[in-house]
């Protein structure tokens, strides 16, 4: 997930953020997976974000792979930030992102979503992320106070680096994620910093760092991702929910002191894909996987498989979860009417 507030982008901040990285074009005579005839949708090119996070990149690999080789679509993907992303999707620039926040994005589907500006509401995902202040188990060996925020009214030292200063450390990681992390400490008292490490990559590998050498370290981190099934890690428990903390997240971050809520997170269409490309639309509309194995994807790219072999690598092992989602775009393609999906709890 994941970004701070940021200030309303210009069409032209959106186009020099997009870097594209990727296309394809395949031919009218190849076969699919499931053995039958792929359509001829190469003149068609579906335009997708990537966020800077190893899910999404998952998320997109299976999607381009299977509208490549079952349904015949030409594809090209695009390297930019989650709040960016609904700006150039409702200009057509993007026609999909296939994972989206909704706790951090309120703001957004009230927009551009709920208001009709040019994006729809491409139903659910199918993943459930949970954002958190996450330490190594370990730490509770010593200290059980850490399970809840409390603890770190006494063990804020522990957390104490060169780049925290005077206060403990809360590790983020890209400076583009939603995050309340400074808001929370600040609100609840707590002598804690939230320090940017940069990346996604670069806050794995402190994480990485200092599990091997069992060190405190204290995290913005989330489920799902494969690396909670490398490290064993707890999730601290800050205060529950709120309805205030749900008006500061969208109104007033500064004013955040709960807990992230759970995120049933959804897909978001420009709302001229189903017009571009129906059997597109359909089947990204009806795509939906779970957790583990969006996890099980992700850890391969992540592990240096070109994202396209690690798609294919599924794929091949997972034909019943994949093949309704071809089926729905099969359909469209031959003149079922194409009806926007069911819209997320976020709406």
């Amino acid at each position: 997930m994941r970004s701070r507030r940021r200030a309303v982008f210009s069409c032209a901040a959106v186009s020099l953020a997009l870097v594209a990285v990727a296309c394809s074009d395949v031919s009218s005579s190849s076969s699919g997976a499931s053995g039958g005839s792929v359509p001829d949708n190469s003149g068609t090119t579906v335009n997708f974000a990537i966020n800077p996070w190893d899910g999404s990149t998952a998320n997109v690999a299976i999607a381009e792979y299977l509208l490549k080789n079952q349904l015949g679509y030409s594809f090209s993907d695009q390297h930019v930030n989650e709040f960016a992303q609904f700006k150039a999707l409702s200009t057509g620039d993007l026609d999909a992102t296939m994972e989206v926040w909704p706790s951090g994005h309120a703001d957004d589907y009230k927009n551009y979503i709920a208001n009709g500006n040019g994006v729809v509401d491409g139903g659910l995902l199918g993943v459930t992320g949970q954002i958190g202040w996450w330490f190594p188990t370990y730490l509770l060996q010593d200290h059980p106070e850490l399970k809840t925020w409390e603890g770190l009214k006494q063990d804020w030292q522990m957390f104490q680096t060169a780049d925290s200063g005077s206060a403990g450390q809360i590790l983020d990681g890209d400076p583009s994620y939603v995050t309340f992390d400074q808001a929370i400490a600040d609100n609840l008292g707590l002598n804690m910093k939230a320090v940017y490490s940069g990346s996604e990559s670069a806050e794995l590998t402190e994480l990485d760092t200092a599990y091997s050498a069992q060190k405190p370290i204290l995290l913005y981190f989330w489920t799902p991702h494969w690396a909670q099934a490398k490290y064993q890690l707890t999730m601290m428990q800050l205060p529950k929910v709120t309805p205030a903390c749900t008006d500061a997240a969208a109104n007033d971050p500064s004013a955040y002191a709960c807990a992230y809520p759970t995120d049933h997170l959804y897909k978001a269409f420009s709302d001229q894909l189903a017009t571009k490309a129906p059997a597109a639309f359909a089947f990204l509309s009806a795509m939906q996987w779970t957790n583990d194995e969006q996890n099980s994807v992700a850890a391969d790219i992540h592990d240096g498989m070109d994202p396209q072999a690690a798609a294919q690598k599924w794929v091949d092992a997972n034909q019943s979860t994949w093949q309704p989602w071809v089926d729905a775009g099969m359909a469209a393609q031959n003149g079922s009417p194409v009806a926007n999906p069911s819209p997320s709890p976020a709406g």
